[in-house]
């Protein structure tokens, strides 16, 4: 039996997100197309769009690594895929520099191209990165 394409692009998200777990950002920008959005909601300080891997590489992470004392590891607990769509819920663990706990929880919907991750849309705890963040 051959694989899907949502099934396809499900294990292409569950393995970026492994490599989460792993330590190995590399290996989760790799899965990523060059031109991709990732949009945060709601009013924090990672709040809106970051368009591209350089955006995200100059604006994203450069605020976690001031704050964070390593990535944050993102651990699925549920996917579900349909197309070029695959919805995740997921929760996360870091420690600020400061020692506090960083352990959020997520939702993402992320839309695939061409076997990558082509947009992100993600949901999760503001209060949390309010608190941490600033």
């Amino acid at each position: 039996m051959t694989e899907t394409l949502a099934e396809t692009n499900k294990q292409t998200v569950l393995k970026a997100y492994a490599s989460l777990v792993e330590g190995n950002v590399e290996g989760y920008f790799e899965r990523m197309q060059p031109d991709i959005t990732i949009t945060y909601y709601g009013d924090h300080i990672f709040a809106g769009t970051y368009n591209g891997k350089q955006d995200i590489l100059e604006r994203y992470v450069p605020v976690l690594l001031e704050h964070l004392d390593g990535p944050i590891k993102i651990y699925v607990t549920n996917a579900i895929a349909e197309g070029d769509q695959v919805a995740v819920e997921a929760y996360g663990e870091a420690r600020h520099k400061d020692g506090r706990p960083y352990n959020n929880k997520y939702f993402m919907l992320i839309e695939m191209r061409d076997g990558k991750i082509a947009a992100v849309r993600e949901y999760m705890d503001t209060q949390l990165v309010k608190a941490i963040f600033g």
